[in-house]
């Protein structure tokens, strides 16, 4: 995605300020103008996707200009710079039907981050004028969990968030593995804050105050990353957590939780705040075992009907299949994920998640179905009809037979 600038300001020291601070490969400036008639003929000759513009007290040719861009070119999104905010000026913004104004930034990555942010959600906005969709206005937490370290959700978390944000999702992106979480890592992102200073510095926060602490990626994903030091997560409670995510779910269409591989009270809290659980397993036997317990602990917390099991790396070996996943823990598979270890360790490394990098590849479709899925509404089974069905698992004796017999075969392997 190559977001298109031009810059305009009647003074040639803005607009070399402006142009040196921006150093993002996904932003290309097409060139700059002094204002006018000429800014104007070079709108209509290049077409750009973001026109920025250096407004000072009283400017009125530029709040002129402004307003029949705005009027007369609605594709093109205005972005409003000022040396410092007063009242005056944002007023005379909103009179002409700027919303997109701010100070002039400090640094190229908060600037950089600002025009993807504005250029996702003001194309979001003509989309859906233009589109017939049916508006999901209630909001959907997905947590993803599982039993043990290794088990690949922070790689479906970051792919799945940035599929729902390429469906023109409104996505926020939270990374509650507080000591060691590295969403960051996966989306390639250098956080200027996380969730420990926004816990620490806002005291009654607000969906504004939320995003400001957060990080844009080029989908249009929304990161709170994880504190940048483990001492940092006993700051974190439960309760804000909690305000939180209450607080994210009144913006965003979907938000998609990363958590650590145990159950905490943060943990617990995000899970039970969830409409939908992806339970993570895999196939070897100790993590079928951590995911029997783990179940059995999610059903006396009554959060059952939430859950839905997902095999990751499913390839079936000799010793244990997909099926039998299913059988031993007692619970159905409702969605598969293959392995490919190339794909998804090379998307780790370049820090761009498969589902952009490999979109033809069988890891990013296992993706892209479930977002589908999500985004349908229809990932609902008849949970309670499985749950009360004779199942073998570990908890029968033809259960521990068969655990007996897996780990036998473990042990030849």
């Amino acid at each position: 995605m190559k977001i298109n600038v031009l810059v305009i300001s009647k003074l040639q020291k803005n607009l070399e300020a402006m142009k040196n601070m921006i150093d993002d490969e996904e932003i290309v400036v097409l060139g700059d103008s002094s204002g006018g008639a000429q800014a104007l003929e070079k709108i209509e000759n290049v077409s750009p996707d973001i026109v920025l513009l250096f407004l000072g007290s009283g400017d009125t040719d530029v709040l002129s200009l402004t307003e029949r861009i705005i009027l007369h070119r609605p594709r093109t999104h205005v972005i409003l710079l000022t040396e410092y905010m007063d009242i005056e000026i944002l007023q005379s913004a909103i009179k002409v039907g700027a919303h997109n104004v701010i100070e002039f930034p400090t640094s190229p990555k908060e600037f950089s981050e600002y025009i993807k942010s504005v250029y996702h959600n003001e194309t979001i906005r003509i989309q859906s004028l233009t589109e017939k969709k049916n508006i999901a206005w209630m909001s959907r937490v997905i947590t993803v969990f599982g039993a043990k370290g290794g088990l690949g959700k922070t790689t479906i978390a970051t792919n799945l968030a940035v599929k729902l944000a390429e469906n023109h999702k409104k996505v926020a992106l939270v990374d509650l593995d507080l000591q060691f979480g590295d969403v960051h890592i996966f989306l390639d992102m250098e956080p200027a804050d996380t969730i420990s200073e926004f816990v620490q510095q806002v005291h009654t926060p607000n969906i504004d105050s939320v995003r400001s602490y957060m990080t844009v990626h080029s989908s249009g994903v929304h990161v709170l990353c994880a504190p940048k030091s483990p001492e940092y997560a006993e700051l974190i409670s439960a309760e804000k957590v909690q305000n939180l995510l209450s607080i994210l779910r009144t913006y965003y269409d979907y938000v998609i939780i990363d958590t650590p591989p145990f159950f905490s009270d943060i943990t617990i809290t995000a899970i039970e705040s969830s409409s939908t659980l992806l339970f993570v397993t895999g196939l070897d036997i100790s993590i079928l075992k951590n995911s029997k317990l783990s179940l059995s602990l999610l059903d006396s917390l009554q959060q059952r009907d939430k859950i839905r099991l997902i095999v990751n790396r499913a390839v079936d070996m000799s010793s244990i299949t997909v099926q039998d996943v299913q059988t031993i823990i007692g619970c159905p598979i409702w969605a598969k994920i293959p392995s490919d270890y190339n794909i998804a360790v090379t998307a780790l490394n370049r820090g761009i998640p498969f589902v952009i990098s490999a979109r033809g590849s069988k890891l990013s479709q296992s993706i892209s179905t479930v977002a589908d899925v999500l985004i349908s509404g229809t990932d609902d089974f008849n949970i309670q009809y499985n749950s009360n069905k004779k199942i073998k698992g570990f908890g029968h004796k033809n259960g521990r037979k068969n655990f007996s017999l897996f780990k036998k075969r473990k042990e030849r392997y």
